[in-house]
């Protein structure tokens, strides 16, 4: 759902995440810009830290919830950091600001009865605006009926009243990292996740979907951006097939004075994975997470990637995008700064953590130096053993 523009109030970014017990993370307290590049080595939590705002949009969903948000993520004891000794309860705590200055903050703590149970309850679930208290639970109504506390209040209607804008906020998140295969072969969504499919199944469902003037303008952008990439396409459009299914549908210019047709079926992986990540950034909406948009595309799209998106951040949706990522090519870019970048690495009790690269000292002077992400903080995420790969197990 996209954010509503007429009400600047109901506009909102994420400023600040702070985590307990989450996945690997034992604890974590970060700000958020409009634009976040993460790094770290393979398998130190990249796409746990993702999967924060994907719980967050799941929670709000229709047919979500925190009882099918935990069960997606097979359960507490997925959910609940292994290297939280003391407790394993789980905290999430967001602020956002909204375009006209309002501070928001929703914080929530959830935890099974025991180390048997599988029924997830809300610990704590705390709203504030402008640090006044909105919503604080449990309340006189939780002690009354402790059945509840199976739910948060941001998932129902009937208790999220004053801010209803931050479920629809939560809503609006989309986790994009479309699989070229799936949307070729125009498989269904089985449906396990609610909302857009992440995979991007439903792709060519939600342009449909989208009002016919919205659709054909950012259609129209999105040509003008593979026009630069592939200079032989010519148009993209929507069409329906003798079944009712859609598809998109491009002209292919070649020896002919007519341009040859192709459908989505015949585009390239990286044709594919660009144009799914075109029309979210076009988007008003809430964050765009991209979990390595480098795969398939060429190295000079990379090389450029991150100031495109910058671009389209200002002339599109202007929606945050959150991107992990290991592509040295990308984060050379010289307009990423330190406070742009989130550096994860091994915690020195067990799990990992996040360190803003502007807290670091030696990575922040060097970048003001002039030096790029490439040679300052990707250094910091090569893992000790890396040498020993390519020898024989």
């Amino acid at each position: 759902m996209s954010q509503r523009k007429s009400d600047p109030s109901r506009i909102l970014r994420f400023t600040n995440l702070k985590l307990a017990s989450w996945k690997n993370f034992k604890a974590a307290d970060v700000r958020l810009g409009e634009r976040t590049f993460i790094i770290g080595p393979n398998a130190s939590g990249k796409s746990n830290l993702l999967e924060v705002f994907r719980f967050l949009h799941d929670l709000a969903a229709d047919g979500g919830g925190l009882a099918k948000a935990v069960a997606l993520r097979e359960g507490m004891s997925k959910v609940s950091s292994l290297h939280a000794t003391s407790n394993s309860a789980v905290n999430i705590t967001v602020e956002m600001l909204s375009a006209c200055g309002e501070k928001w903050t929703d914080a929530l703590t959830f935890d099974t009865l025991s180390a048997k149970s599988e029924q997830v309850l809300v610990s704590a679930e705390t709203v504030l605006k402008d640090g006044q208290v909105v919503l604080q639970r449990p309340d006189k109504h939780d002690q009354i009926d402790s059945d509840r506390l199976r739910q948060t209040a941001i998932e129902q209607v009937s208790s999220n009243k004053l801010f209803r804008h931050l479920a629809d906020f939560f809503r609006s998140i989309r986790f994009m990292n479309a699989v070229p295969q799936l949307i070729r072969e125009g498989q269904i969504s089985p449906g396990a996740y609610p909302g857009a499919d992440p995979l991007g199944r439903d792709l060519l469902q939600l342009i449909r979907a989208a009002p016919k003037g919205e659709r054909t303008r950012r259609l129209k952008a999105i040509a003008r951006v593979l026009t630069r990439v592939v200079p032989d396409f010519r148009d993209l459009h929507l069409e329906q097939d003798e079944q009712g299914k859609p598809h998109l549908v491009v002209g292919f210019a070649h020896w002919r004075s007519q341009a040859a047709r192709q459908r989505e079926s015949q585009f390239s992986d990286g044709t594919l994975r660009l144009i799914a990540m075109l029309w979210s950034l076009q988007e008003a909406a809430g964050p765009l997470l991209l979990e390595e948009p480098e795969w398939s595309l060429h190295t000079e799209i990379v090389q450029r990637l991150a100031a495109f998106i910058a671009s389209m951040q200002a002339v599109g949706g202007g929606r945050q995008v959150f991107i992990s990522t290991h592509s040295d090519r990308m984060l050379a870019d010289p307009g990423i700064a330190a406070d742009e970048l989130l550096l994860i690495t091994p915690a020195p009790k067990g799990g990992s953590m996040i360190t803003p690269a502007a807290r670091q000292a030696v990575i922040a002077k060097a970048m003001q130096q002039g030096l790029s992400d490439v040679e300052t903080a990707l250094p910091m995420t090569r893992m000790h053993t890396m040498p020993l790969f390519g020898r024989p197990a």
